[in-house]
């Protein structure tokens, strides 16, 4: 610590420091309806497969996830069916790539886990014409 540098000022700075490492280590996760599940890939050693899925917001995205190496069997799993809903966690991966002259950029979403996602129904959501009307 820096003589001069307050207390609160190493803690305020010793506090950012842990919300940055927080930010950087969060889980990114889509969710979302399986619309295709592709075949195994493979390029020499390397073995892929893609997960095609619709989101279920109010302007629907289709989204392609890429599996990867170990993680391709994580599409083998009996709710990893096309219809079914599914939460998906995954790393954004971005490379540079010069052909010809030209700057080209990729961005992919490395899938690492997929779950099945089941929505949780609120007790007004079951039954919306209901008060609240304890009998206390």
């Amino acid at each position: 610590m820096i003589v001069n540098e307050t207390f609160e000022t190493y803690r305020i700075r010793e506090k950012a420091k842990n919300i940055f490492k927080q930010i950087k280590m969060n889980k990114m996760s889509i969710i979302g309806k399986i619309k295709r599940i592709t075949n195994l890939e493979t390029r020499g050693d390397f073995r892929f497969r893609k997960l095609i899925i619709e989101t279920t917001e109010k302007y629907p995205q289709t989204v392609s996830l890429d599996f990867t190496q170990n993680n391709v069997g994580l599409l083998d799993d009996t709710f990893c069916k096309v219809g079914n809903h599914v939460e998906v966690f995954y790393n954004v991966r971005g490379r540079e790539w010069e052909k010809e002259g030209k700057v080209l950029y990729f961005t992919t979403l490395n899938a690492w886990r997929v779950r099945e996602y089941k929505e949780e129904v609120t007790t007004k959501d079951q039954a919306p014409d209901r008060e609240d009307d304890l009998p206390f």
